[in-house]
């Protein structure tokens, strides 16, 4: 998974939208990142999604996971001292498969 194949659709201070188109151009996924202040820490909290239109999408590894992983780790965010990923198999269907490159 690319960079290069992700595009940006609206931004806003509160949230993020983008799609991923698969490198074979055959499915894509919307992805949206919602921006929240944490009062207790004085930080910030992003709650993400990665929506797979295809049925197939159950059964691809855990791609919508690795799409989010992807954006996360380019953009720097997982590399900040304080940085704390939050998520399971229940928040996030395929965490466990997922086989991210």
């Amino acid at each position: 998974c690319l960079l290069r194949d992700f595009g940006l659709v609206s931004v806003t201070p509160l949230a993020i939208m983008a799609n991923h188109t698969s490198a074979d151009e055959l499915t894509v996924e919307t992805l949206s990142f919602k921006f929240m202040s944490t009062v207790l820490t004085g930080g910030c909290r992003v709650s993400a999604n990665s929506q797979s239109i295809a049925f197939t999408s159950l059964l691809d590894n855990g791609l919508n996971y690795c799409n989010l992983y992807t954006l996360l780790t380019a953009s720097g965010l997982a590399a900040q001292p304080d940085f704390m990923e939050m998520t399971n198999e229940w928040a996030c269907l395929g965490y466990g498969l997922a086989t991210c490159k």
